[in-house]
This record gives C-alpha cells, sequence and structure tokens, in this order.
C-alpha cells in the first residue's frame, strides 16, 4: 500500500548511509496563545544550546479524516522542554502521569470544526497489532476520538493506535507552527513528546492514518520552504519516549513528490533524487539500526517493493 505523505545520514546524494503516535516543543511554542509562555533556547539533547531551532508550519486540518463513534478521550498535554534538541537520540521528555490529565467523556464526539480533534484507533481485539503493517488509511475500524484539552488552536493531524506497549501516537500541529508527535497512553495521558524537526509545513496524511509498523517506527512527511517533499522516521519505545532515527538530514526529496510504503510489515520511505535526465525514485528499507538505500527506480510511480528496485539505477 502507498501512502502519499522515514532514515539517512548525509546529503541526499550519499547513498551508503542509513535508510509508524508525538515531538518535543518549548511551552511558549507549542501554547501560544493558550495561556502559557516560555522564552529563550533551551539546550539540545547533548547539551549544547541550539540559538535558531527549525521552526515547522503546520498545515491546517479542520476535519478529521475518520469519523468515530464512542466517547471523546481528552489529552491534556504537559509542560514541554525546549524544541531546539538536536535531530536523533531519545526524546528527552517522558511526563509523569500526575502531570496530565484526560478524561473519557460520553457526550458525542466534537464537531468535525473542532480544530484539536481526530481519531486514534482503539486498543481492542480489531486494533491494528505490533506486527501488522503499515495501515490502509480507509479503513476506519476500532477508532475514538482524541482532542486536545489545553490549546484550542492545536490540530491533531494524524493517529495511529496501539503503536508499542498499549501506546498510541498522534502528529500535532501547535498554533507556533510546530509539529510534534505524542505517545498517549489508554487513559489520555501522555507518556512522551518529540519535536518534529523537518519540513516548514505538514500535510495530513491519507485518511488521517499516521503511517506506523510492527517495529514502532512512524514516518511523518513534512514539505520544505522551497516545496520539495522530505519524510522523517521515529521510534517509539514501550516506556513513551520517542527516538528519532531520521539521521542528520532526513529523507529530502528533490522534487515535492515523496511516499511511505509497505514493504512486507515494514515502513519503506521513497524520495527523488534527479541529475542531468528524469527523477528516480530512491527506496530506503530499514536494516540493523538504520534505514539504507535498497535501490532505485526511473518509474513514474513510487517503488512498492524491493524487487521494484536496483541499485544499479541508482544515480551515485
Amino acid at each position: 500500500m502507498t501512502t502519499s505523505p522515514a532514515v539517512r545520514r548525509g546529503p541526499a546524494r550519499r547513498r551508503t548511509g542509513g535508510l509508524g503516535v508525538v515531538l518535543t516543543a518549548t511551552l511558549a511554542l507549542l501554547l501560544a496563545g493558550c495561556g502559557s509562555a516560555a522564552d529563550g533556547a533551551g539546550p539540545s539533547s547533548d547539551g549544547a544550546t541550539d540559538p535558531s531551532p527549525v521552526v515547522a508550519t503546520a498545515a491546517p486540518s479542520s476535519t478529521p479524516a475518520v469519523v468515530a463513534s464512542g466517547p471523546t478521550l481528552v489529552v491534556t498535554v504537559p509542560d514541554l522542554p525546549d524544541a531546539a534538541a538536536v535531530p536523533g537520540g531519545d526524546s528527552p521528555v517522558a511526563p509523569d502521569p500526575s502531570s496530565a490529565t484526560s478524561a473519557a467523556s460520553e457526550a458525542p464526539p466534537p464537531p468535525a470544526s473542532t480544530p484539536a480533534t481526530a481519531t486514534v484507533a482503539q486498543d481492542s481485539a480489531e486494533s491494528p497489532a505490533a506486527t501488522t503493517a503499515v495501515p490502509d488509511p480507509a479503513a476506519p475500524t476500532a477508532a475514538i476520538n482524541v482532542q486536545l484539552a489545553n490549546c484550542d488552536s492545536c490540530t491533531v493531524l494524524a493517529t495511529h493506535g496501539d503503536v508499542a506497549g498499549g501506546l498510541s501516537a498522534a502528529l500535532v500541529s501547535s498554533p507556533g507552527g510546530r509539529a510534534l508527535l505524542l505517545s498517549v497512553r489508554s487513559d489520555g495521558t501522555v507518556a512522551g513528546v518529540i519535536n518534529v524537526p523537518y519540513g516548514a509545513s505538514f500535510p495530513t496524511p491519507p485518511g488521517g492514518v499516521l503511517a506506523c509498523d510492527g517495529q514502532a517506527h512512524c514516518a511523518v512527511q513534512g514539505v520544505q520552504s522551497d516545496g520539495r517533499a522530505l519524510l522523517s522516521a521515529f521510534a517509539l519505545t514501550d516506556t513513551g519516549a520517542w527516538r528519532n532515527i531520521s539521521g542528520d538530514d532526513a529523507f529530502p526529496s528533490v522534487t515535492d513528490r515523496a511516499a511511505i510504503v509497505d514493504l512486507d510489515g515494514q515502513l519503506g520511505l521513497a524520495v527523488q533524487d534527479q541529475g542531468t535526465g528524469d527523477p528516480v525514485w530512491l527506496l530506503y528499507r530499514w536494516l540493523g539500526d538504520r534505514f539504507t538505500v535498497a535501490g532505485c527506480t526511473a518509474g513514474a510511480d513510487a517503488p512498492t517493493s524491493v524487487a521494484a528496485v536496483s541499485p544499479d539505477q541508482c544515480l551515485s
């Protein structure tokens, strides 16, 4: 299955390096206009201070892609650390459950105009198991509504249930212009959050479903400031912490095209490269501890299997 919108190390032309609900941002940026503020750039995950963190402008999504019946899970996002963490490494936040509040409302789901509402797969026998492939974004089974309680201007762009250890994932945009990945427990408390530092905007995935695989890897598609696409990937641990597995530069495309595909139950990341001729597709797959290039193809459509690509068709 191909969804149109996660690791590579080095620029787009380096092919020997490495080839999936949430994110880190300052409280001031996430809850701007929501009654909280915090100033200044904080330390990165390695202790250094980044004076100019990457700022992402999330695309609006006023209507949930999957409409579910049942109660609404209300999630309160706790105080967040600085978003200027360098790419890579574990997410530094795993909030204590007591710092976040939640409620399961018996009222009908909020109207579609509620900006911070989306759906996430419910913990049940029908939910995608930890060994399932990238989900069909059109499948509306076993979904519940998720709403952010403390930021009316935030938007839930996509969700995925039971990604790892009973934790669900949500991709959220904030009024401060950032995109975050949240890991959420079944009671609505937030277990972890990480900033998505790659991209100037973030389109809503098809069906509002975040692409995650059986290895608890989730992929996010972003758009660069010049319109070119790029992909990034994050791993969710059983404790709720997120780990950036995108490498230094994530997976930029030289065009506005990129795709997240299912490679026998694992995420495949397809972006385009170009020399002097037509663009070619590069397909990344997870091997060992990183994403590596499986091969390339000059086809018009994104490759959906390793058999469809060859290293000989790569430009370098």
